[in-house]
């Protein structure tokens, strides 16, 4: 039972995954979540119990220290599009290398990153701050990769993605640091940070499973007919960024002598890459039009499966070596 308890969150990761996948099959719930469950309440509340009980000098000194933030956008929105692109060279005519490509170039997550920093003792203000500048500044990096490496680009609607990150990234920030400034919520936040905490994973459990019951059709209708050899090969391409990511995010900020909790924030935030815009893309009619696979929205769907599965074990892997050391 305690071991159950301390890795609730990675068994419950391997029940909804598949789980939510399964059920998106079934008509009357996809059409349940995909009209009724708005995911972008729980990105807001998440983000908001993320806020309420991080302390304004933990962001204040991830601000003052901006190179553990440079890299970490580097490695995001630099490294792994460059590392896809080569992938795309070696196999071009491959109908999922376009799909990866824009894997690599969608922002951060909006909110998983920085729960899997704080689960594994991380400096998760770094996080947060990455997922605002990713997110603010994707219509103008997204263009600009695609045109560089498919030769062809999508309108990205600036305002509308603006509208999104004021409302469900900035503004539940901003808010819980406000009432972080009255003494009474603060040290009431300060008392139930555990359990606040919990609440986020809950929260993401929550994103997690709507995702997958919206994506599951789509992900077996585009599996459908294809060798298990050509799955293995796209999940293979996946780790294999994500794995690049984690390591370089890591080892980056410890070359620089950082201290290890920002590079745990630096590992999972210049890794992870957000599932919805990476969907928008691969649907995209102008890429499509250009000759975009429709097997392109496969290496979107298994890398953020991949991704939560594999960061879920890291974080215990993060917390065994810290109560050793």
């Amino acid at each position: 039972m305690p071991h159950l308890l301390r890795h609730w969150f990675v068994y419950s990761l391997l029940i909804v995954i598949p789980g939510g996948m399964a059920a998106g099959r079934v008509p009357w719930i996809h059409q349940f979540v995909g009209t009724a469950v708005n995911t972008q309440v729980y990105v807001f509340a998440v983000l908001f119990c993320m806020a309420i009980t991080l302390p304004l000098a933990h962001l204040k000194q991830t601000a003052t220290r901006p190179l553990s933030v440079l890299l970490t956008l580097g490695v995001n929105a630099i490294l792994l599009p460059l590392l896809a692109w080569g992938l795309f060279l070696l196999h071009p005519t491959s109908p999922f290398a376009a799909g990866l490509l824009i894997v690599a170039v969608v922002p951060s997550t909006m909110a998983s990153a920085a729960v899997w920093t704080r689960r594994s003792g991380g400096n998760d203000a770094l996080c947060l701050i990455v997922t605002l500048i990713t997110n603010g500044g994707c219509f103008l990096i997204i263009p600009f990769w695609l045109w560089l490496t498919l030769g062809t680009s999508v309108p990205i609607n600036a305002p509308e993605l603006m509208k999104k990150l004021l409302l469900i990234a900035l503004l539940p920030m901003g808010l819980g640091q406000f009432l972080r400034s009255f003494r009474p919520v603060r040290a009431l936040a300060d008392r139930n940070r555990m359990r606040i905490g919990v609440l986020a994973q809950a929260g993401i459990l929550i994103i997690v499973t709507v995702g997958s019951i919206r994506t599951g059709p789509v992900l077996a209708e585009s599996s459908a007919g294809l060798s298990f050899v050509a799955l293995l090969m796209v999940l293979g391409q996946c780790l294999l960024l994500h794995a690049i990511g984690l390591a370089c995010g890591w080892w980056g900020i410890r070359w620089m002598r950082g201290r290890p909790e920002d590079a745990i924030g630096a590992m999972f935030s210049g890794s992870q890459k957000t599932l919805p815009i990476a969907v928008d893309l691969a649907t995209s009619p102008i890429l499509l039009a250009g000759g975009l696979s429709p097997l392109a929205i496969l290496p979107p769907l298994m890398f953020h499966a991949m991704q939560l599965i594999v960061d879920s074990f890291l974080i215990e892997q993060v917390r065994i070596r810290q109560v050793h050391d």
